[in-house]
């Protein structure tokens, strides 16, 4: 008996486990502030099918970087309103990213941060670039940080 337990046990911590589901409300690809230009911007939210994050330029006119700051979606599930979760990571921190589809090129990202009043809530209406319409600048960023975007459009 203490064998099939002992088989039992070694069967199970050899199962492969398996990663969560990313269901994301929106295409891949690379998000803007919505009162902004594709053609003209210089920071925005790169969503490679994997990763979210920030890509920018920075510094006097945007004359420094790129930079990105992409960070693997650990997670996804549903969030009060039509928002869905994403868990950014391993673990879900006190903060959250929150993001919820308009139409297929626009999204609301919703924002929570701890801050010694609570949770401080702000919304960022999001607009989806093709990248044919970004710069030449942001093109060579994305190409070389976050390729998966660039390629998705070849």
């Amino acid at each position: 008996m203490n064998a099939w337990i002992l088989a039992l046990a070694m069967m199970a911590n050899s199962a492969p486990a398996t990663a969560p589901a990313i269901k994301m409300p929106i295409a891949k690809g690379f998000w803007i502030n919505a009162a902004d230009k594709c053609g003209t911007a210089t920071n925005g939210y790169a969503y490679d099918g994997a990763r979210w994050g920030a890509v920018y330029f920075f510094g006097p006119n945007a004359s420094k970087g790129p930079v990105a700051e992409l960070e693997k979606i650990g997670r996804t599930n549903p969030a009060p309103g039509g928002f869905t979760n994403m868990q950014l990571g391993d673990y879900q921190g006190v903060g959250y990213f929150h993001l919820k589809s308009v139409d297929p090129t626009r999204a609301i990202l919703r924002t929570g941060a701890p801050s010694p009043e609570g949770i401080q809530v702000m919304d960022d209406r999001l607009l989806k670039c093709d990248f044919a319409a970004l710069s030449t600048k942001m093109k060579q960023a994305l190409q070389r940080l976050a390729p998966a975007i660039a390629a998705a459009t070849k």
